[in-house]
């Protein structure tokens, strides 16, 4: 069927309009063979123009890659970036892997006109599969910046005698941005995406469909802040997504998230990480091993754009959209 649609097809690639909503949501399913809420996707794209570009086959919506701005800094420096995602091609159109493809199309008109020095976003960045990624690099879209490692630790039931933790609320917003703003002062080597009370309230807070358990760490004696974790909780184990902290103290607040993992009755603390984060906790005790997730950025506007950033992502699971 797809090399019919590839000799027939009068494509049409715009950018999508919130009338594409339910057929967006009819193509994730198709494509992914699982269901996004209206609520979920209004909340993924809330902060973009539009959700990304379209590939339209005979009024039928075929492909889709889209887009959510995340502000980032580098060397000091605060740019617009953006996590690509939900790049979606209908299963009938799967074998077209060329540039006359669907998946080429609308990744390259998406990065063409969003992604540059002196356009919206200056980096692009994502969590494809190894596989998948590789696909983008033969067709001159991705240039692979980084790599996912997952990390695991025991749980700590020993109790803290210098610091504890309490749930974080709304009326923290302040605390959130000072150990923000020392965190990244103090990371300026590095690509970090923002973590200010605002991020952290949509990433977390607002989301639809999600747990999500955010806690202050603290010094016992003084309560003098340390910093935040962010856990969520799948059955015996529980999953590390977040981290604000000055770096330093980043062990520390890993160790009171083994406690909290040992106090929900789980076995086992894990987290996705850039090898920047895992550098950064090495005093955690951390075991990690590689996954097949990669992180690509955009080549199509110039590669040595996207490569300013090459090994310098600090990235974990809740920079990514769907964990």
């Amino acid at each position: 069927m797809a090399d019919t649609a590839l000799k027939s097809a009068q494509w049409q690639i715009r950018w999508a309009t919130v009338d594409d909503t339910p057929a967006l949501l009819r193509l994730f399913e198709r494509s992914f063979g699982a269901t996004m809420s209206l609520d979920e996707w209004r909340w993924k794209y809330r902060f973009a123009d539009s959700p990304g570009v379209v590939c339209v086959d005979n009024g039928e919506l075929v492909a889709f890659n889209g887009g959510m701005p995340r502000p980032v800094f580098v060397d000091g420096q605060r740019h617009r970036a953006v996590q690509m995602g939900d790049v979606m091609v209908d299963p009938a159109y799967r074998g077209i892997l060329t540039r006359k493809g669907p998946f080429y199309r609308v990744v390259q008109a998406f990065f063409s006109d969003k992604v540059g020095e002196t356009l919206d976003y200056r980096y692009a960045f994502g969590f494809p599969h190894a596989r998948h990624a590789r696909l983008g690099r033969a067709l001159s879209l991705y240039c692979e910046t980084d790599v996912i490692r997952a990390a695991e630790w025991s749980p700590q039931p020993k109790r803290r005698l210098l610091t504890t933790a309490r749930p974080l609320t709304p009326q923290d917003a302040a605390t959130v941005d000072a150990l923000w703003q020392t965190m990244r002062e103090a990371l300026p080597e590095v690509a970090i995406g923002e973590r200010d009370s605002r991020w952290l309230d949509h990433r977390y807070r607002q989301v639809p469909g999600r747990n999500y358990l955010q806690w202050l760490v603290v010094e016992r004696l003084t309560k003098r802040p340390v910093g935040i974790c962010v856990l969520r909780q799948h059955e015996r184990q529980v999953e590390l997504l977040d981290l604000v902290a000055p770096p330093k103290a980043l062990p520390r607040v890993v160790e009171s998230a083994r406690h909290l993992t040992a106090r929900l009755g789980c076995d086992t603390l894990t987290a996705w990480l850039s090898p920047s984060v895992a550098s950064a906790l090495a005093a955690s005790g951390a075991q990690l091993t590689d996954t097949d997730v990669v992180v690509p950025g955009s080549q199509v506007n110039g590669k040595a754009l996207g490569l300013e950033v090459e090994n310098r992502w600090w990235l974990m699971g809740g920079d990514t959209d769907f964990r």
